[in-house]
């Protein structure tokens, strides 16, 4: 275990890494924040560093159990660990952690399903999505320019430790996304909120990649007149609109519960 008098050239870094995406991306790794989300990282053999808060000791002693001789553990004092934290109660620890983007030519398309994202601006909406995607079974996120930054750290935190786990493709807009997907056979289906084929009746069987749009405006039109087809989730009398993350684990959760069932029978 190494002390603040040791750390401050690496405390500056991970300062750069929290603040700027251009380092994150130059430097190909993420700041994952939390006792659990560390030790998945060491797990995964995915972190480079790892910062604990002093006074944890107990959180330190088990993280430097994990991680050996084999990773720097550097204990910060506690105004400097909350500097680096981005949470108002920061947990214990923090890492950073080796993260790149995905490919297309990366992916499997024969059973979960791809969600492309069109424009989903809330970091917390793109961090569950991506932490749904990995509880669904998805193949991967398609986060391209118009969304979020999948490295930004309320992203990082929001996914709670699925980044290290679902391929995320960032490179792509939405509508190149979609020809490419298609280019595959993977089908591609935009969630709208009226008007679309009931979500509970479409036929799911095939590859396929679902499309959410933004927030406020739901997908573009020029996005729109790519799609195979549309579906809809059917909601009470006088509501207007499902957050985009809900709506992406009610259609991911239903397309692996017909995947399920296909199987069985």
């Amino acid at each position: 275990m190494i002390e603040l008098s040791a750390a401050n050239n690496n405390v500056t870094r991970l300062r750069r890494l929290q603040q700027k995406r251009a380092v994150r991306e130059t430097e190909g790794c993420i700041v994952v924040e939390g006792v659990t989300a560390v030790h998945d990282a060491v797990r995964a053999g995915r972190a480079r560093m790892v910062f604990v808060r002093a006074g944890d000791e107990a959180a330190a002693q088990r993280l430097c159990d994990a991680v050996g001789d084999s990773i720097p553990v550097y204990v910060l004092d506690a105004k400097t660990f909350d500097g680096v934290a981005t949470t108002i109660t920061p947990q214990a620890a923090l890492a950073v952690v080796d993260w790149h983007p995905a490919t297309i030519d990366d992916l499997v398309f024969d059973d979960g399903p791809a969600i492309v994202l069109d424009g989903v601006a809330d970091p917390g909406n793109v961090g569950t999505i991506v932490r749904v995607a990995d509880a669904a079974g998805a193949c991967a996120v398609f986060a391209g320019p118009r969304t979020a930054d999948v490295t930004a750290p309320k992203v990082v935190r929001s996914a709670a430790g699925a980044l290290l786990r679902v391929p995320v493709v960032t490179e792509l807009t939405a509508a190149a996304a979609i020809a490419a997907l298609r280019a595959r056979s993977v089908r591609c289906v935009g969630a709208v909120a009226r008007g679309g084929v009931p979500y509970d009746q479409f036929d799911w069987s095939a590859p396929v990649a679902l499309v959410m749009g933004s927030e406020a405006h739901g997908i573009d039109d020029a996005v729109d007149a790519l799609l195979d087809a549309e579906v809809s989730i059917d909601m009470a009398a006088g509501a207007e609109s499902l957050n985009v993350a809900v709506a992406s684990a009610v259609l991911a959760f239903e397309i692996r519960r017909c995947r399920a069932k296909g199987r069985g029978s």
